[in-house]
């Protein structure tokens, strides 16, 4: 077993390492002092290595994300190494005496957080990464919970002042960057190769060219390979999901460097807090993606005068009408934040609740598309938001059909198909039930004839029924 931990410590490089053992994830020598400092949990010491106690540490499997996140914000990074077979596969393999086999699934890490216990709801998530290519300067981020993918192409003067608007988790560059020093991951020199790049946006997304998506500089091209790189890596080929990426040019935004920015306060005080800030004291929104929004927005100042003067004429139309100010508030209070939970489904990390919530966060686009397209002579925004927001009928119609009300969040405990949506479900739900009946029943005559009021039928997986 520690042969096959340290072959796996020895892929994670410098991550702590989280070794799946039954119900717990087990930390050992180093990666477990550290830990067992950082979350306060008691250091013991399991079997020994070179003639000394190896020290170990342990998380409850289901208790795991309260863990991760304290580690994260610690300035930790994370692999996870699970099980990847039963232990009855493993018997089956290799005899009584097999190894489970373990692999690293994923690596946790400040930029590549999906779970929303992970997450700050009011804030986005970036993972950014710097590329370079004949004499340009471009700059790739990706928000994965919500799937958002980013390209900014800019010049060498104004690369930091971008990172600085972004603030991102994480900041990956090349080991030969430039721009080392505004990295918090250096990689490999060849994941940002602009042609390598080119490939691995082709193969993402499965077009043959990419001059659908814009024109993108080499630099652009080596940024955005750079990421996508970076996020593979992470995801141990799973790549979350990740829309087509958009082309934005740093000269539709006010360039703010990071001295100014601080000064500025714009999205967070000198101290690092969000409140206090000029975005704590204009944010009014009701949801987390509006907040998500407003942050990039006030980092962001535009330089268009039409763009500028757009959102002043949708301000004016809210301003001027507080019935529909707050019929529009009402409707987006009842939303759920359905970009992060599509993220979460996406990559494969998603609960019964966030179909749940994916189906209420359509129903309610719907009916917000509705009540916007009805507004006379509205905006151009508004008019060019509406119809995007009536779709995907079949899907929520689908949705409220084959889901309770409330589906719980650990779909391992089933219970999260409504009834009627699937006949042989239902039967195997009704003979479960009359198990169970039958059961409590027996139980009952049972307390009757012996007179043991505390008589009880239990089940396990080795004795089966008993009493």
């Amino acid at each position: 077993m520690m042969a096959q931990y340290l072959a796996l410590k020895a892929e994670a490089e410098d991550c702590l390492l989280f070794y799946r053992m039954g119900d717990f994830f087990e930390l050992f020598f180093d990666d477990a002092r550290i830990a067992s400092a950082a979350l306060d949990i008691a250091l013991t010491a399991r079997g020994e290595h070179d003639g000394l106690p190896i020290p170990m540490c342990g998380v409850p499997v289901h208790a795991m994300e309260g863990y991760l996140a304290r580690l994260i914000k610690a300035g930790h990074r994370v692999a996870i190494a699970n099980q990847t077979e039963t232990p009855e596969q493993a018997r089956a393999r290799a005899g009584s005496k097999a190894l489970v086999a373990r692999a690293i699934v994923r690596v946790v890490t400040a930029g590549t957080l999906t779970e929303e216990t992970l997450l700050d709801s009011r804030s986005a998530n970036w993972c950014a990464a710097i590329g370079e290519a004949g004499g340009q300067v471009a700059i790739a981020c990706a928000d994965i919970s919500t799937g958002i993918f980013q390209i900014i192409e800019t010049d060498a003067s104004r690369a930091d002042a971008e990172i600085a608007r972004l603030s991102p988790a994480e900041t990956i560059a090349s080991e030969a960057s430039d721009f080392a020093e505004l990295a918090t991951e250096l990689r490999p020199r060849i994941d940002f190769d602009s042609g390598t790049g080119e490939a691995r946006l082709k193969r993402l997304f499965q077009v043959a060219t990419l001059d659908g998506f814009g024109q993108f500089s080499r630099a652009a091209l080596a940024a955005a390979g750079g990421l996508v790189a970076y996020l593979d890596h992470t995801a141990k080929g799973a790549l979350p999901f990740l829309q087509p990426p958009r082309l934005t040019r740093t000269e539709a935004a006010m360039a703010i460097d990071a001295a100014t920015r601080e000064s500025l306060e714009l999205c967070q005080t000198a101290s690092g807090a969000r409140k206090g800030s000029l975005l704590d004291a204009v944010d009014r929104t009701v949801t987390g993606a509006g907040a998500r929004l407003l942050g990039t927005d006030v980092a962001a100042p535009l330089m268009d005068r039409a763009a500028v003067g757009a959102r002043l004429d949708l301000v004016q139309r809210f301003h001027d009408d507080p019935g529909l100010r707050e019929s529009v508030r009402g409707n987006l209070r009842a939303l759920p934040d359905i970009g992060r939970a599509l993220g979460r489904l996406a990559a494969g990390r998603g609960s019964p609740r966030d179909l749940g919530q994916l189906r209420d966060g359509l129903d309610g686009a719907w009916r917000l598309g509705e009540r916007l397209g009805a507004i006379a002579e509205a905006p151009v925004l508004i008019a060019q938001l509406a119809p995007r927001l009536r779709g995907h009928g079949a899907l929520i119609d689908l949705l409220a059909r084959a889901l309770v009300p409330e589906p719980p969040i650990d779909a391992d405990k089933g219970g999260y198909i409504a009834e009627g949506y699937d006949a042989a479900l239902d039967d195997l739900r009704d003979a479960g039930a009359g198990g169970r009946r039958a059961i409590a029943a027996l139980e009952a005559d049972y307390r009757a004839r012996t007179g043991i009021g505390a008589l009880k039928i239990k089940h396990n997986g080795v004795l089966g029924y008993h009493i």
